[in-house]
C-alpha cells in the first residue's frame, strides 16, 4: 500500500498540468485521462489492481534518461511541443483491446507477461510493441530471429508465441547475467524455453557464430551499437527479411543508426508506434 500512495504521489508531482488538462478534456467528451494512458498497459480503459501495483514500475520505465526525474518529453505524446492531443486538435482513438489467447499455450504465456511485468524489470518492450513483434514475425513466416538485448524477456516471449506457430527459433544475446537468469524463469513460466537460446557476452562478439540466413532481427541494446549490429548481421538477413529496432523516439535514435537505414538502397524503413518508445521496421529488399 505505501508503495502504491508514494506512486501515485510521484505521479501527481510530475503530470499535475498534464493531468488536469486531459480530465478537463475527458469531461468534455476528449481524451483519456493520461494516469490511465500511462498506465493501462492492457489498453482495457481501467486501471486494475495489477496496474496501479505496477505503476511505480512504469514510472521509473518512463524515465529514459535514469536521473530520477520525469520531464514531458519523456511522457506519452512527447510534452506539450509535440503532444497531438492538444486543444484544438482531435486525440487519436486508441483501438486496441485486450489481448484474447487463442489457445491455452497463449494464454500461458500471456499470464507469465503479466507475471514478469509485476517482477524484477529492467527495459522492455511494451505490450504495444510486443503484439507488433509478434505480428510482424508470425506474418513473414520467421523460422530463424535473432535478438539483441534480453533484459527480463519479455520481448522473447512476445516473439515464441509467434514462433510456436511457425515453427521457428528465437536466438537472444544479453550480457548482464542477473536479466538473463531473470529472463530464463520468465520464459519457462511462459512454456516457451524450448523456443529460445540465450546466449550471454558481448553481443558484438557473440553474433560473430551466426552463420545462417535470419529472418528477423530485432535490436534492442546499446543504442550507439545499433548500426554495428545491422552492419555485421545484414549480409544475414534473407531478402525481404526484417530488421526491426526499438527506441525510434525515447531515447532519440542514434544518428549512425538512422543514417544506415535511410540512405542504403538495399532497405526501406518505416517507423511506427511513435507516441511511446518508437520501433524502426526495415526490409531488405528483394
Amino acid at each position: 500500500m505505501k508503495r502504491l500512495i508514494l506512486s501515485f504521489a510521484l505521479a501527481a508531482t510530475v503530470l499535475p498540468a498534464h493531468v488536469l488538462w486531459a480530465q478537463d478534456q475527458k469531461a468534455a467528451g476528449g481524451p483519456q485521462n493520461l494516469l490511465i494512458r500511462v498506465f493501462d498497459t492492457d489498453r482495457d480503459g481501467i486501471l486494475s489492481a495489477v496496474e496501479i501495483e505496477g505503476a511505480a514500475a512504469k514510472l521509473r520505465e518512463l524515465d529514459t534518461s535514469k536521473d530520477g526525474k520525469l520531464t514531458p518529453n519523456e511522457l506519452p505524446g512527447g510534452g506539450p511541443a509535440t503532444r497531438r492531443d492538444g486543444p484544438g486538435q482531435a486525440d487519436e482513438p486508441d483501438l486496441q483491446q485486450p489481448l484474447l489467447p487463442k489457445d491455452e499455450a497463449e494464454k500461458k504465456a500471456h499470464d507469465a507477461l503479466d507475471v514478469a511485468r509485476r517482477g524484477t524489470r529492467y527495459a522492455n518492450v511494451s505490450p504495444a510493441d510486443g503484439r507488433l513483434l509478434r505480428l510482424l514475425t508470425e506474418a513473414v513466416g520467421a523460422r530463424r530471429v535473432v535478438e539483441f538485448g534480453t533484459s527480463t524477456g519479455e520481448s522473447g516471449i512476445w516473439f515464441a508465441m509467434a514462433l510456436r506457430k511457425t515453427g521457428g527459433h528465437l536466438y537472444t544475446h544479453d550480457i548482464d547475467p542477473g536479466r538473463i537468469a531473470v529472463a530464463r524463469e520468465n520464459f519457462k513460466r511462459a512454456g516457451v524455453d524450448d523456443l529460445i537460446t540465450i546466449i550471454e557476452g558481448d553481443a558484438h562478439v557473440t553474433l560473430k557464430q551466426h552463420k545462417e540466413p535470419v529472418d528477423v532481427l530485432f535490436i534492442d541494446a546499446d543504442k550507439p551499437g545499433y548500426s554495428d549490429y545491422l552492419a555485421q548481421m545484414l549480409p544475414l538477413i534473407r531478402p525481404g527479411g526484417l530488421i526491426l529496432a526499438h527506441n525510434m523516439r525515447r531515447p532519440p535514435v542514434h544518428p549512425s543508426y538512422l543514417k544506415a537505414i535511410t540512405t542504403n538502397p538495399l532497405l526501406d524503413t518505416s517507423f511506427v508506434l511513435m507516441d511511446g518508445a518508437g520501433i524502426g521496421i526495415t526490409i531488405k529488399k528483394r
